[in-house]
């Protein structure tokens, strides 16, 4: 996957993360706005963040870009604010892996005590990742908890298909930053959207949603520091996070997962239409129709996520990324679905 990101990205310019600018600071970078095929300045390099040039900055419907060789002096901004005002977005709430374990089993009895849409959905996201963050924190369990995983995907299928869900309603609770809990949630969030659209009862929509929010489980057993790494990998970096794709279809297997249309998915969430995936490099007449869908939920969680070495795209820019760049490798149908629900 990082690969197949940094590919996109080789424009010259990064997207950045705007909630970090701060009032009565002097940027040493020039900003950037896309327009058309490319991009002009928004703010010179040296300009003094008044108010009203701060409220300009931080809007949130606004992408906001700079060089590429400009981007270590963002970093340190960047860096420099978060020292400052601490990481608000963080949870402060943990659950011992039982009690994890217990707050999903009875998820369906959360939800019903709220009314809005939106609420549901927080409520499935936050104790989604609470679980996998007690369960990877807790070393010593080698098995997953399916049990919880599947009532999680079957009360999230559920809630979207209660009204017409659009990507918007993830806006308040999703991270923009990234760890495994939360891309393995987002990408089942995103994928549930695609499985409520397609014509396929609630049972396969639960196979769907299970086979995304597993599909990168496996990436527990590698190495932080080279999943977090901010430079280009080389030839044996990429082939060792490869990996993860047959480390996840062993440990759901290892766990009791025994559905071949999920196992698939997961299997197949690297492949790409024209063969040039991974790990067994299969053309689009042999991947599932749910490894297709989980493989664009993949890469646009990944665009919209801080990474070490560039800022979060807009849902909007990354959906029109991938579009624009993807073409032969992933399934357009279910792309404009992604994108026919922005809103």
């Amino acid at each position: 996957m990082s690969k197949v990101v940094k590919i996109f990205l080789n424009h010259g310019f990064t997207p950045i993360d705007n909630s970090a600018f701060r009032r009565g600071t002097v940027l040493d970078f020039d900003c950037y706005i896309q327009r058309f095929n490319g991009f002009v300045i928004l703010i010179e390099s040296g300009t003094f963040l008044n108010e009203e040039i701060y409220q300009k900055l931080s809007n949130p419907d606004l992408q906001i870009y700079v060089e590429n060789k400009s981007y270590p002096k963002y970093k340190l901004y960047h860096d420099e604010t978060v020292r400052k005002i601490g990481d608000v977005s963080e949870e402060n709430t943990f659950y011992s892996f039982d009690e994890a374990v217990k707050n999903c089993i009875d998820i369906h009895k959360l939800v019903l005590g709220t009314k809005a849409i939106t609420e549901k959905l927080k409520l499935i996201y936050t104790h989604s990742k609470s679980l996998f963050d007690a369960w990877i924190k807790n070393k010593e369990e080698k098995y997953l908890p399916i049990e919880a995983i599947d009532i999680l995907a079957e009360e999230l299928v559920f809630v979207v298909n209660q009204e017409r869900v659009t990507l918007s309603k993830f806006n308040d609770f999703l991270d923009e930053k990234d760890s495994l809990s939360a891309h393995c949630v987002k990408v089942a969030f995103f994928a549930s959207i695609i499985g409520s659209q397609i014509g396929i009862d609630m049972t396969d929509q639960k196979k769907l949603v299970l086979g995304a929010i597993l599909h990168d489980i496996g990436k527990y057993e590698l190495d932080d520091e080279l999943l977090n790494k901010p430079d280009f990998l080389s030839e044996s970096e990429i082939k060792k996070i490869q990996t993860h794709v047959d480390a996840s279809v062993a440990l759901v297997k290892r766990s009791g997962l025994k559905d071949r249309i999920v196992i698939n998915a997961i299997k197949e969430h690297h492949e790409r239409l024209d063969g040039s995936g991974y790990p067994r490099g299969i053309d689009s007449s042999r991947i599932s129709s749910f490894a297709k869908i989980i493989a664009i939920c993949d890469i646009f969680d990944a665009l919209i996520t801080i990474k070490p070495y560039r800022g979060a795209y807009s849902t909007y820019n990354a959906l029109s990324l991938i579009q624009e760049e993807s073409k032969n490798k992933l399934d357009i149908d279910y792309i404009k679905l992604l994108i026919k629900h922005l809103r």
